[in-house]
């Protein structure tokens, strides 16, 4: 028996290396990005201080990003996706859609609370002369769309309180109930304009609280910011699903 001759093996393509090569100089471009924008803030990000860190040209980094802008927004995807990720899986962990929520809505003020930079960038002052263009709105929705799913899971469930919906919905007035309306249209959202509301009131609590300990503006009001935090989540469980049953049954 003869040794069998060793067969040579199959060369990757040009195309396969050069598509190899592009992500790793994207990834070490978005990297030094990144550090730029942990270090200067998103409004003194340049492409040639970025690539100066890359060890590139500046003329090379046009290849990637034609501008700053293009940068930018790059940025602002990846940061939406990545707050969206880590906040999808916090909620992934509960199987009850109230538990879920409860996961939700901390973990969106702890990734802000661990990412200043990135949060500032999608949250914090504008950058002058930058215009968020449509792509970054789907990634931008990504968290609101899936607290509204598992508020849409406690409406099938009939656990919304009641007595919260009817004082919301008193308190709607037709403007504010219109364009909620269309919100629910475009993006598909299959609850009752006060249930909506509800919802929103308490997103914007929460939202609201994170933007202050980002930027600083809590300190002053509490020195243990984590559980005033988590106190104002469970207050808006309870107005979701009523006093008695939200923190409990959401733990």
């Amino acid at each position: 028996m003869t040794e069998a001759e060793p067969q040579p093996q199959p060369q990757p393509q040009r195309s396969t290396l050069r598509t190899r090569r592009r992500e790793e100089v994207l990834g070490a471009i978005r990297a030094a990005a990144g550090a730029e924008l942990e270090g200067q803030g998103a409004a003194a990000l340049s492409l040639r201080a970025v690539a100066r860190r890359v060890g590139l040209a500046p003329s090379a980094l046009y290849r990637y990003f034609p501008g700053r802008d293009d940068l930018l927004t790059d940025l602002v995807v990846a940061a939406f996706d990545a707050h969206a990720d880590a906040v999808q899986a916090a909620a992934g962990r509960h199987r009850d859609p109230l538990a879920a929520v409860r996961a939700a809505l901390l973990e969106y003020r702890a990734w802000a609370v661990a990412n200043p930079a990135r949060f500032g960038l999608l949250y914090g002052a504008p950058v002058p002369g930058y215009a968020a263009p449509p792509e970054t709105i789907g990634p931008g929705a990504r968290v609101g769309d899936l607290v509204v799913g598992l508020v849409e899971q406690l409406h099938a469930q009939h656990r919304l309180d009641a007595e919260s919906l009817r004082h919301r919905a008193s308190r709607l007035d037709r403007g504010t109930a219109s364009e909620l309306a269309a919100l629910a249209r475009r993006r598909g959202y299959t609850l009752p304009v006060e249930a909506i509301a509800l919802g929103v009131d308490g997103f914007v609590r929460i939202h609201g609280v994170t933007v202050m300990e980002v930027f600083g503006q809590l300190r002053p009001l509490t020195s243990r910011p984590a559980p005033y935090v988590e106190q104002t989540v469970d207050a808006v469980l309870a107005e979701l699903v009523g006093p008695a049953a939200g923190p409990r049954e959401a733990r």
